[in-house]
């Protein structure tokens, strides 16, 4: 068998890497990967072209490239005849390539389907859309790049080349795993055949993610951040070739729109675990470049706190997020993980909370690595008044946490309720740290953090227990029972809101003869404030807690 097969010539059936050799096997039905070229047969012959010093090869069951695309062609019941008759249409070889090959190789359910062929994309896309009477999506006129949407979020990518071949528009593509390719036709016939001139799958079996070339992160300065997705989403480790050329390019970064980069992040902070990922970002300088100016002193913060205090870095302080959230550390109280269960909700299109949450944990370690956060007392700071109409305009620049809070959402475009959840979680989670600081905060102060964290306050109290110290210290002890004071007064919050106060300002201003204005409204807040602290049931007992003395006249009045 020849090992030096032309490249980009379909050689063998594929499917799913597998270490497992002692099951049942019939030489045609098996394929060896090597780095570059396919050999098919059986493990025997696979073996046999082999010098000492060659890695063992995997071995690949064919039938497992195709059972992952099954669930995507039954998406419509036409769709594999449609494409078959397609295939047979077109003068042109039609080609399976990129994140779908890549999926079917791991064994994963293949949902979006990237097809690519040397004639017009967008033409054959929506001609195929109009045999399957489906929606029709133009993406990109350029590269002639249409979308075909299928039933149950299933979607086709139809583009032309990139390049006067197939091999070219290979080596135009960002990394070696999603530079493979498979011959529509082969697939459909369920003895697909692999097209790997760049070793993608040996990169796949060695846990590797090797960049095409340099050039792929200045053609796209975006794949910095997708090559950190990629490692975490697959259990890569990044070349040394590649962090090196990331490092090139991260000032590149800063040209790339706000739109792409939130896409990105938050598929990387939405997955379960993030900490060793987002660790590695901050020590490349990524954030640096994003955030220039204050998140570059997280960079610098990170290589040093590692060694010099491992405890209060900013990888133990993500970590510490992410097993708080995965609820993999022991609390004394329980209700931080009852009140977090709304934090898997979407927030804003495909994505949940917990990406911001995991967003506002990091931006709390810059803001606290670049000094924002001071040692203002939270019983008297001015700015938790503030936080309440954060998300509404009120002025950044009258305090520097908030500003910077304001710059990270302003450059990744976020929402509006993400940008309300970035202020409330943030400043909730320094003001609580800072409040527990010398003493434990009192309930009223622990209120003027309810008021400014308002439906955050749990995730406000995560982000304080995963940026403090260890419960065994005073400190850590000190904001641990603040945490938990602070949860149980928004439980007792939240029953107030779905009951109201006892008092409302109309009551007010006829008890105190005052006209409609901002006293009625703070006598209000503290109306609140005091009902949420103390089990009060009676409008007298509001009166004399709200007016003091003076309401022993008014309650007398209003019995007579």
């Amino acid at each position: 068998m020849d090992r030096k097969a032309p490249a980009c010539q379909p050689t063998i059936p594929l499917t799913w890497i597998t270490r497992a050799h002692s099951f049942r096997w019939n030489p045609a039905q098996w394929l060896t990967g090597y780095p570059g070229p396919f050999i098919a047969g059986s493990p025997c012959s696979g073996r046999l072209p082999l010098r000492p010093s060659d890695p063992t090869p995997c071995l690949y069951p064919m039938s497992a490239l195709v059972d992952p695309v099954q669930p995507l062609l039954k998406a419509h019941r036409r769709l594999a005849s449609d494409l078959a008759d397609l295939c047979r249409e077109v003068n042109h070889e039609v080609y399976l390539v990129g994140g779908s090959v890549r999926d079917a190789i791991l064994g994963r359910t293949v949902r979006d389907l990237d097809i690519t062929l040397a004639a017009d994309g967008l033409a054959l896309g929506r001609k195929l859309a109009d045999r399957l009477r489906c929606p029709f999506v133009p993406l990109d006129d350029t590269d002639r790049t249409g979308r075909v949407v299928l039933r149950r979020r299933f979607t086709i990518d139809i583009s032309s080349f990139k390049g006067d071949s197939l091999e070219a528009d290979l080596r135009k593509r960002d990394f070696t795993i999603n530079a493979m390719a498979v011959r529509l036709a082969d697939l459909l016939d369920g003895r697909p055949s692999i097209i790997d001139p760049l070793g993608g799958a040996a990169d796949l079996a060695a846990r590797r993610l090797k960049a095409v070339s340099e050039a792929s992160f200045r053609d796209d300065p975006l794949r910095v951040l997708r090559a950190f997705r990629l490692a975490g989403q697959f259990g890569l480790d990044i070349t040394q070739r590649t962090q090196t050329w990331i490092a090139a390019c991260d000032d590149d970064l800063r040209r790339v729109s706000g739109e792409r980069l939130l896409y990105e992040l938050s598929l990387i902070m939405g997955r379960r675990r993030t900490a060793d990922r987002v660790s590695a970002m901050i020590r490349s300088g990524v954030f640096g470049s994003l955030f220039p100016g204050w998140m570059e002193s997280l960079s610098a913060s990170a290589k040093t706190s590692s060694t010099t205090s491992p405890s209060t870095s900013p990888s133990r302080r993500l970590e510490r997020t992410d097993r708080l959230i995965a609820r993999d550390v022991f609390l004394e109280d329980q209700g931080l993980y009852t009140h977090l269960t709304g934090y898997e909700a979407k927030m804003a299109g495909d994505r949940t909370s917990l990406w911001i949450l995991r967003f506002a944990s990091l931006l709390l370690c810059g803001i606290r690595a670049g000094g924002a956060a001071g040692t203002t007392d939270a019983s008297t700071d001015p700015t938790l008044d503030r936080v309440e109409g954060a998300a509404g305009g009120a002025d950044a620049s009258a305090d520097p946490t908030l500003d910077r809070v304001e710059v990270a959402a302003d450059r990744l475009r976020v929402s509006k309720r993400e940008r309300q959840a970035l202020h409330q979680l943030v400043f909730g989670a320094v003001r609580l740290l800072e409040g527990a600081a010398t003493r434990e905060p009192d309930d009223e102060t622990l209120c003027r953090i309810l008021r400014g964290s308002k439906d955050d306050t749990p995730g406000a109290a995560l982000l304080a227990l995963a940026h403090g110290p260890d419960e065994g210290s005073a400190t850590g002890g000190r904001i641990a029972k603040a945490a938990r004071r602070l949860l149980w007064l928004y439980a007792r919050h939240r029953n107030l809101r779905a009951k109201g106060l006892l008092l409302n300002g109309a009551d007010i201003m006829d008890d105190l003869g005052l006209t409609e204005g901002p006293e009625v409204g703070r006598l209000l807040d503290k109306l609140e404030t005091i009902q949420t602290i103390h089990d009060i049931r009676t409008r007298e007992q509001a009166r004399k807690l709200l007016y003091g003395d003076a309401a022993h006249g008014l309650a007398s009045a209003e019995s007579a």
